[in-house]
């Protein structure tokens, strides 16, 4: 927003990565100048898919491997690149021998399956040791006899609303025309600005600052 005040038009880097319904669907949406960096000058240099299936399996690893390991020089960075070169190489191996039939309902379930693989994998980002993240999981298992903190959940299903109906948007003005829709669009983003100005946050540094 501030570089188009100054006349710059920058493109896109996000567009909008959690509606993916493949691992190779999300790094087109994700981080755009990040994927086609470790694509450029990484996968298709170290020969990319055009020297068999067992060569284009390892290069996808290496790629995403040093990929994460570009975020810092961590195990669990490494860990994160290792999960996502992984999960492209077995889609890749999966889809090319049963290609998905585009059924809306098959569609909605491998998005839904993607989002939550990729939520999984974020842990690694946020958390600081390997360990951590172990115990995350394990709790994450133990806890379905703890009582539910009703005014989170409240505050959360509040705050992340508008994300959600902005995806929702973004979703039907893909499919369909929404000329009532782009009429009242700015009722959402004024909904935004709202809740960043009502609720900005803990106080911390920029996630990307470190890397």
């Amino acid at each position: 927003g501030i570089a188009r005040l100054f006349g710059y038009n920058l493109n896109d880097n996000f567009n909008f990565p959690y509606i993916s319904s493949s691992f190779r669907e999300f790094w087109k949406r994700w981080h755009i100048s990040l994927s086609s960096f470790l694509q450029e000058y990484l996968y298709i240099p170290l020969g990319g898919n055009r020297k068999g299936n067992t060569r284009t399996y390892i290069n996808l690893m290496i790629t995403m491997v040093l990929g994460g390991l570009w975020h810092g020089a961590a195990w669990s960075y490494a860990v994160w690149g290792a999960f996502h070169g992984l999960a492209l190489a077995i889609e890749r191996f999966f889809m090319k021998h049963n290609p998905p039939k585009e059924k809306t309902y098959i569609r909605v379930l491998r998005t839904l399956f993607i989002f939550c693989m990729v939520s999984l994998a974020w842990l690694l980002f946020k958390l600081p040791e390997f360990s951590n993240v172990v115990d995350y999981l394990k709790c994450i298992g133990s806890n379905f006899n703890k009582r539910a903190n009703v005014g989170l959940i409240a505050n959360i299903l509040m705050y992340s609303s508008p994300v959600v109906l902005y995806h929702i948007y973004y979703l039907y003005m893909t499919n369909f025309e929404g000329r009532l829709i782009k009429r009242f669009k700015f009722v959402l983003y004024g909904l935004l600005i709202f809740f960043i100005i009502t609720n900005s946050g803990i106080p911390g540094s920029f996630i990307y600052f470190q890397f």
